[in-house]
């Protein structure tokens, strides 16, 4: 009996240290941390994965949604997590790979490189330029010509300061010869109006954010800038067709905090991976104009070093300072 008992209080310390130790979460709630509002195709794909991992995991996983400074704040609020494989950040481009060169390392609150650890690129989708239905313009040099002989009402608009699509502005303004100024919105859906009502002559912004709106009728996409043509939008052209050299795709990845150990991460992106190329979930994923990627941690960690690096010159040429 007092064999049996001493067996039963060393399995139940050992339960106990292997459950309170940092890399242990697997009974806690998955909390996955999307910098931006809720209802955009975006936060969509983060709940369709959020689905997903409830099922293979077998534990609770919900998306929360912490916004501000550009997703400066989100970011934060997963860099001081504990690294236990509790919390995920499901991160834009944007934060990992052009906000870290436009605000000093204070201002930013994060290292993208050292206080996160990559796990899975989800999804990828370039840029494009779009204007109103009812405008006139039909393509980007009848575009680069309206800009330049309406000077007034040279601006574009983006989803925000320090976007993607905020810098294939700077770089279109810069190669095109054009003085626009920049018209930040707090997302698409707050600029849809004036877009779709003309008040602004150009909007810039992932080409998964505009399709819908595109294929209706409602707004005119008039280039894609990427490498090549959407597979989604095979008839709209790209900048480089145009002669325009801009490239600027757009991406969302989960990571997760430094530190977290490699198990757990192994096992996240194990079935990040899954979920993402199952086919069921792919047809989804392209139905809201996203193309899935899935891509090992190794491979995130090699494409956000390459955004990385070529977002550098672009934001260095444009003299873009952010006013704190």
């Amino acid at each position: 009996m007092q064999t049996h008992s001493r067996r039963s209080v060393l399995a139940g310390l050992a339960a106990s240290l292997l459950s309170s130790r940092p890399g242990a979460a697997q009974d806690q709630t998955l909390r996955i941390v999307f910098s931006f509002a809720a209802g955009g195709a975006a936060d969509g794909i983060a709940r369709l994965v959020a689905d997903c991992l409830r099922s293979s995991l077998g534990r609770p996983v919900i998306v929360e949604n912490i916004v501000g400074a550009g997703g400066r704040i989100g970011a934060r609020a997963v860099k001081d997590a504990r690294p236990n494989g509790a919390k995920l950040l499901f991160a834009s481009n944007s934060q990992m790979t052009l906000q870290p060169h436009i605000y000093r390392d204070r201002d930013l609150g994060y290292d993208a490189f050292n206080d996160f650890v990559p796990v899975s690129q989800t999804v990828r989708s370039e840029v494009a330029f779009a204007v109103g239905g009812r405008s006139p313009v039909l393509s980007i040099r009848e575009l680069i010509a309206w800009l330049e002989a309406n000077p007034a009402q040279a601006l574009y608009g983006s989803p925000g300061i320090g976007t993607g699509p905020h810098f294939a502005g700077i770089e279109f303004a810069r190669l095109s010869g054009l003085d626009l100024r920049h018209a930040p919105y707090k997302g698409t859906p707050a600029a849809l109006p004036d877009v779709l009502a003309g008040r602004i002559p150009l909007y810039i912004a992932l080409t998964a954010e505009l399709i819908e709106q595109h294929k209706s009728g409602a707004i005119r996409l008039l280039a894609t800038a990427d490498a090549g043509r959407s597979p989604f939008l095979p008839d709209v052209p790209t900048l480089r067709e145009s002669g325009i050299e801009i490239e600027a795709p757009g991406w969302f990845a989960f990571y997760a905090p430094a530190g977290t150990p490699e198990d757990i991460v192994a096992r996240l992106e194990t079935e990040i991976v899954a979920a993402t190329n199952a086919p069921e979930m792919r047809t989804k994923i392209e139905t809201m104009g996203y193309l899935p990627t899935g891509t090992t941690s190794g491979a995130l960690r090699k494409i956000q070093r390459a955004d990385f690096e070529r977002w550098g010159p672009i934001v260095k040429a444009s003299g873009f300072k952010v006013e704190q």
